[in-house]
Protein backbone atom coordinates (compact mmCIF):
# COMPACT_ATOMS: atom_id res chain seq x y z
CA UNK A 1 0.00 0.00 0.00
CA UNK A 2 1.36 3.59 -1.15
CA UNK A 3 0.74 5.97 1.89
CA UNK A 4 -0.17 9.10 0.01
CA UNK A 5 1.66 12.68 0.52
CA UNK A 6 0.26 16.32 0.79
CA UNK A 7 0.74 18.37 -2.33
CA UNK A 8 3.36 20.48 -0.04
CA UNK A 9 5.36 17.61 0.78
CA UNK A 10 5.42 16.62 -3.05
CA UNK A 11 6.82 19.97 -3.61
CA UNK A 12 9.15 20.02 -0.55
CA UNK A 13 10.75 16.25 -2.00
CA UNK A 14 11.31 17.35 -5.64
CA UNK A 15 12.81 20.79 -3.81
CA UNK A 16 15.15 18.90 -1.96
CA UNK A 17 15.54 15.76 -5.10
CA UNK A 18 16.57 19.49 -7.66
CA UNK A 19 18.71 20.50 -5.16
CA UNK A 20 20.51 17.42 -4.60
CA UNK A 21 20.96 16.93 -8.31
CA UNK A 22 22.28 20.63 -9.13
CA UNK A 23 24.54 21.20 -5.99
CA UNK A 24 25.28 17.63 -4.68
CA UNK A 25 24.13 18.06 -1.24
CA UNK A 26 20.91 18.24 0.13
CA UNK A 27 19.37 21.97 0.97
CA UNK A 28 19.35 23.69 4.58
CA UNK A 29 15.86 24.07 6.39
CA UNK A 30 16.08 27.70 6.17
CA UNK A 31 17.04 26.97 1.90
CA UNK A 32 13.64 25.37 1.73
CA UNK A 33 11.72 27.32 3.56
CA UNK A 34 13.20 29.79 1.15
CA UNK A 35 12.63 28.40 -1.91
CA UNK A 36 9.48 27.29 -1.36
CA UNK A 37 7.71 30.65 0.84
CA UNK A 38 7.64 28.79 3.84
CA UNK A 39 7.46 31.30 6.80
CA UNK A 40 9.31 29.28 9.72
CA UNK A 41 12.10 26.78 10.00
CA UNK A 42 10.01 24.85 12.24
CA UNK A 43 7.08 24.49 10.15
CA UNK A 44 9.55 22.98 7.07
CA UNK A 45 10.90 20.76 10.36
CA UNK A 46 7.25 19.21 10.51
CA UNK A 47 6.91 18.20 7.16
CA UNK A 48 10.41 17.08 7.14
CA UNK A 49 9.54 14.82 10.31
CA UNK A 50 6.17 13.67 8.34
CA UNK A 51 7.70 12.68 5.28
CA UNK A 52 10.46 10.73 7.14
CA UNK A 53 7.84 8.96 8.87
CA UNK A 54 6.15 8.37 5.84
CA UNK A 55 9.71 6.49 4.50
CA UNK A 56 10.18 8.90 1.85
CA UNK A 57 13.51 10.63 3.14
CA UNK A 58 15.59 10.25 6.72
CA UNK A 59 17.04 12.96 8.73
CA UNK A 60 20.62 12.71 10.32
CA UNK A 61 20.77 14.14 13.30
CA UNK A 62 23.21 17.40 14.41
CA UNK A 63 23.89 17.65 10.72
CA UNK A 64 22.87 21.08 8.92
CA UNK A 65 22.32 19.31 5.35
CA UNK A 66 21.49 15.88 6.73
CA UNK A 67 18.54 15.07 4.51
CA UNK A 68 19.12 11.64 2.57
CA UNK A 69 15.92 10.69 0.12
CA UNK A 70 15.06 7.21 0.31
CA UNK A 71 15.04 5.83 -3.20
CA UNK A 72 11.20 5.27 -4.15
CA UNK A 73 10.61 1.50 -5.11
CA UNK A 74 8.62 0.92 -8.65
CA UNK A 75 6.11 -1.50 -8.11
CA UNK A 76 8.12 -4.35 -10.26
CA UNK A 77 10.99 -3.90 -7.84
CA UNK A 78 8.75 -5.13 -5.19
CA UNK A 79 10.59 -8.45 -4.78
CA UNK A 80 13.93 -6.51 -3.65
CA UNK A 81 15.51 -5.50 -0.23
CA UNK A 82 17.94 -2.51 -0.05
CA UNK A 83 20.30 -3.59 3.01
CA UNK A 84 22.94 -1.41 4.77
CA UNK A 85 26.28 -2.15 4.87
CA UNK A 86 27.52 -2.34 8.00
CA UNK A 87 30.91 -1.40 8.43
CA UNK A 88 33.56 -1.41 11.47
CA UNK A 89 31.61 -1.28 14.64
CA UNK A 90 33.20 0.63 17.89
CA UNK A 91 32.51 -0.43 21.29
CA UNK A 92 29.12 0.42 23.02
CA UNK A 93 28.07 1.82 19.66
CA UNK A 94 24.27 0.56 18.30
CA UNK A 95 25.04 -1.59 15.45
CA UNK A 96 22.37 0.58 12.74
CA UNK A 97 24.19 3.79 13.69
CA UNK A 98 24.19 6.23 10.85
CA UNK A 99 27.73 6.72 11.08
CA UNK A 100 28.08 2.86 10.87
CA UNK A 101 26.41 2.49 7.45
CA UNK A 102 28.94 2.00 4.46
CA UNK A 103 26.05 2.15 1.71
CA UNK A 104 23.32 0.33 0.69
CA UNK A 105 22.85 -2.87 -1.70
CA UNK A 106 20.11 -3.83 -3.22
CA UNK A 107 19.20 -7.24 -3.80
CA UNK A 108 16.43 -9.75 -4.80
CA UNK A 109 14.55 -11.11 -1.91
CA UNK A 110 14.69 -14.44 -3.99
CA UNK A 111 18.53 -14.95 -2.90
CA UNK A 112 17.24 -15.92 0.89
CA UNK A 113 15.24 -18.29 2.43
CA UNK A 114 15.23 -16.42 5.68
CA UNK A 115 14.71 -12.56 5.76
CA UNK A 116 18.21 -11.01 5.78
CA UNK A 117 18.25 -7.13 7.92
CA UNK A 118 21.48 -6.37 6.84
CA UNK A 119 24.74 -7.58 5.40
CA UNK A 120 28.60 -6.82 6.78
CA UNK A 121 31.48 -7.77 4.80
CA UNK A 122 33.61 -10.78 5.35
CA UNK A 123 37.61 -10.05 6.42
CA UNK A 124 39.55 -13.34 6.67
CA UNK A 125 39.15 -17.23 5.59
CA UNK A 126 38.19 -18.60 8.99
CA UNK A 127 34.68 -19.99 7.66
CA UNK A 128 35.92 -21.27 3.70
CA UNK A 129 35.06 -24.54 4.76
CA UNK A 130 31.51 -23.05 5.18
CA UNK A 131 31.71 -21.83 1.68
CA UNK A 132 32.52 -17.80 3.05
CA UNK A 133 35.59 -16.34 1.64
CA UNK A 134 37.78 -13.05 2.88
CA UNK A 135 35.23 -10.12 0.75
CA UNK A 136 32.13 -12.17 0.62
CA UNK A 137 28.91 -9.59 2.02
CA UNK A 138 27.10 -11.70 4.36
CA UNK A 139 23.49 -11.21 4.70
CA UNK A 140 22.59 -11.46 8.12
CA UNK A 141 18.61 -11.78 10.27
CA UNK A 142 18.80 -9.52 13.06
CA UNK A 143 17.66 -11.46 16.36
CA UNK A 144 19.90 -12.35 19.78
CA UNK A 145 18.39 -15.77 19.72
CA UNK A 146 20.16 -18.62 17.90
CA UNK A 147 21.01 -22.37 18.37
CA UNK A 148 23.57 -24.48 18.51
CA UNK A 149 24.78 -25.15 15.20
CA UNK A 150 23.99 -22.16 13.72
CA UNK A 151 26.04 -19.77 11.61
CA UNK A 152 25.76 -16.68 13.13
CA UNK A 153 26.84 -13.09 13.48
CA UNK A 154 27.94 -12.29 16.71
CA UNK A 155 29.91 -9.16 18.46
CA UNK A 156 32.67 -10.11 21.16
CA UNK A 157 34.82 -7.85 23.27
CA UNK A 158 32.02 -4.72 21.83
CA UNK A 159 33.84 -3.97 19.18
CA UNK A 160 34.80 -7.74 17.19
CA UNK A 161 32.73 -9.09 15.03
CA UNK A 162 32.79 -12.41 13.28
CA UNK A 163 31.04 -14.77 11.47
CA UNK A 164 31.26 -18.30 12.90
CA UNK A 165 29.26 -20.98 14.47
CA UNK A 166 27.95 -21.47 17.86
CA UNK A 167 28.68 -24.32 19.76
CA UNK A 168 26.94 -24.03 23.30
CA UNK A 169 26.34 -26.17 25.77
CA UNK A 170 25.43 -25.50 29.03
CA UNK A 171 27.27 -22.66 30.09
CA UNK A 172 30.01 -23.03 27.38
CA UNK A 173 30.09 -21.17 24.45
CA UNK A 174 32.32 -21.42 21.49
CA UNK A 175 33.09 -19.82 18.23
CA UNK A 176 33.87 -22.51 16.21
CA UNK A 177 35.97 -21.58 12.69
CA UNK A 178 35.79 -23.61 9.61
CA UNK A 179 39.31 -23.49 8.32
CA UNK A 180 42.50 -25.15 8.96
CA UNK A 181 44.53 -23.19 11.04
CA UNK A 182 41.88 -21.16 12.86
CA UNK A 183 41.10 -21.55 16.51
CA UNK A 184 37.75 -21.20 18.14
CA UNK A 185 37.12 -18.36 20.12
CA UNK A 186 35.64 -19.35 23.58
CA UNK A 187 33.51 -16.77 25.04
CA UNK A 188 34.23 -15.29 28.69
CA UNK A 189 31.04 -14.80 30.20
CA UNK A 190 32.17 -11.68 31.58
CA UNK A 191 33.21 -9.77 28.47
CA UNK A 192 31.07 -8.14 25.91
CA UNK A 193 29.25 -11.01 23.94
CA UNK A 194 26.18 -10.83 21.72
CA UNK A 195 24.46 -12.80 19.03
CA UNK A 196 23.72 -10.42 16.41
CA UNK A 197 21.43 -12.67 14.28
CA UNK A 198 21.77 -15.65 11.98
CA UNK A 199 23.79 -16.44 8.91
CA UNK A 200 20.96 -15.70 5.94
CA UNK A 201 23.21 -16.07 2.87
CA UNK A 202 26.13 -14.46 1.41
CA UNK A 203 26.82 -12.15 -1.83
CA UNK A 204 30.45 -12.48 -4.08
CA UNK A 205 31.99 -9.81 -6.37
CA UNK A 206 29.31 -6.90 -4.57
Amino acid sequence: MTIQITSRQSNILAFIRASIERDGEAPTLEEIGAGLEIGQVSSVLKHLRSLEAKGRLIIEPNRPRGIRLVREVDPLDADTLDLPLIGRIAAGEPLFSESRVDRSVRVSRSFFRLRPDFLVKVVGDSMSGEGILNGDLVAVHATPVARHGQVVAARVDGDRFTIKRLHWKGDVIRLMPNSPGFKPIDVDPTEDFAIEGLFAGLLRGS
